[in-house]
């Protein structure tokens, strides 16, 4: 998946089909007509603010919707567009009053299967702006000039993605940066969204993070193969953008409250839980754990992570304590996660499996 556009415009030759010089200026675009035009496009497209498309992918959340739609609508920003896509099987009255009377103003985008990865790389091929924001529909913005925080970071050629930071609407809690979190292979577990430092990442919050449309496409978008919960998918992506040569950012300026809504989204509340549901969550959880370690983790250290999450969501001492028959349930789910992880990987191209073999340690310098 190429930017057509993108490419045509670095291929076009400055003069003419040939790429030849006009007769007179010596070298190609010595001439002083074309330094002056040049110089001219330059200031244009320096002045000019960058097309930004935000995605915002929504299941069943209702009032939670409709707040952040309406921060949304609400920004300050000359060149933005909106694109909703929408998993939710019934909306209620309300809802639909809302997206009735925004339609001008909103692309809605309808997906009858629910999944996150499969709705944001829908809303990435719909998307027409040179940066793509995503956002969880369960976030409340309050900086009108939310959308230029992010767009001014893309002044840097270097800057592939940008990680904004979010704030827990149920705590307001400010964490602490972490310095552990600028290493590509464990950065991950020490990373906090909340904090005033600006960093280097390896991973973004799916709540609140923007990249360049042209190195998404040229990456493929974001990986379909995380399954249900999709756990770690940006981690996957920014891990590939690295590897592609460009930077993410974490940027504390582009702020978010996030209220973790449930229903929808990924339903990360079974992360604490112990019923039935929470085990067959925690196999897409499992799964989407070790696929990621698979494919960017140096193998020497794949049987420690391997071991740290059986400790961490199996032998958890909160867990023991629920007695034998609920460790058997979880660790069923340990097996099934880390057996289809493999059986995942292995159906990777096979290029693309040596590649991510051969750059595993390429990125920790």
């Amino acid at each position: 998946m190429r930017s057509a556009t993108a490419a045509s415009a670095r291929c076009s030759p400055s003069h003419g089909s040939s790429g030849a010089s006009p007769a007179g200026c010596g070298r190609r675009g010595a001439c002083p007509s074309s330094r002056r035009r040049l110089v001219a496009e330059r200031r244009v497209g320096e002045g000019a603010p960058r097309r930004v498309s935000v995605v915002m992918a929504t299941y069943r959340r209702e009032e939670l919707l409709r707040a952040a739609l309406e921060d949304v609508l609400a920004l300050k920003y000359p060149e933005l567009e909106i694109i909703v896509v929408d998993q939710t099987p019934e909306h209620t009255p309300a809802t639909r009053a809302l997206l009735a009377s925004v339609a001008d103003h909103v692309r809605l985008i309808h997906q009858a299967r629910p999944h996150v990865v499969t709705a944001l790389n829908a809303g990435l091929a719909a998307a027409r702006g040179e940066i793509v924001l995503f956002l969880d529909d369960d976030i409340r913005i309050t900086d009108p000039d939310f959308v230029g925080a992010h767009a001014k970071n893309y002044d840097d050629p270097r800057v592939g993605g940008v990680a904004g930071r979010v704030i827990d609407a149920r705590t307001r809690a400010e964490g602490r940066y972490d310095a552990r979190s600028a290493d590509p292979v464990f950065g991950f577990f020490h990373t906090s969204w909340n904090h005033r430092t600006r960093a280097t990442v390896y991973s973004a919050p799916g709540a609140n993070m923007s990249f360049r449309r042209e190195a998404l496409v040229r990456l493929g978008g974001f990986d379909e193969r995380f399954v249900g919960n999709a756990f770690r998918f940006e981690n996957d992506l920014v891990l590939r953008l690295s590897r592609a040569g460009y930077v993410v950012v974490f940027d504390p300026e582009p702020e978010v409250l996030h209220f973790y809504g449930s229903p929808g989204g990924s339903e990360n509340r079974h992360l604490l839980g112990r019923d039935r549901a929470s085990h067959a969550w925690y196999v897409a959880f499992f799964h989407n754990q070790v696929y990621c370690d698979l494919k960017h983790t140096p193998r020497r250290y794949l049987p420690g992570r391997c071991w740290r999450l059986y400790r961490s969501h199996v032998l958890n001492r909160p867990y023991l304590v629920e007695g034998a028959g609920f460790v058997l349930h979880r660790h069923a789910a340990f097996v099934r996660g880390v057996s289809g992880a493999v059986a995942t990987y292995a159906r990777l191209p096979r290029a693309e499996r040596y590649a991510v073999e051969a750059s595993s340690t390429r990125l920790r310098r």
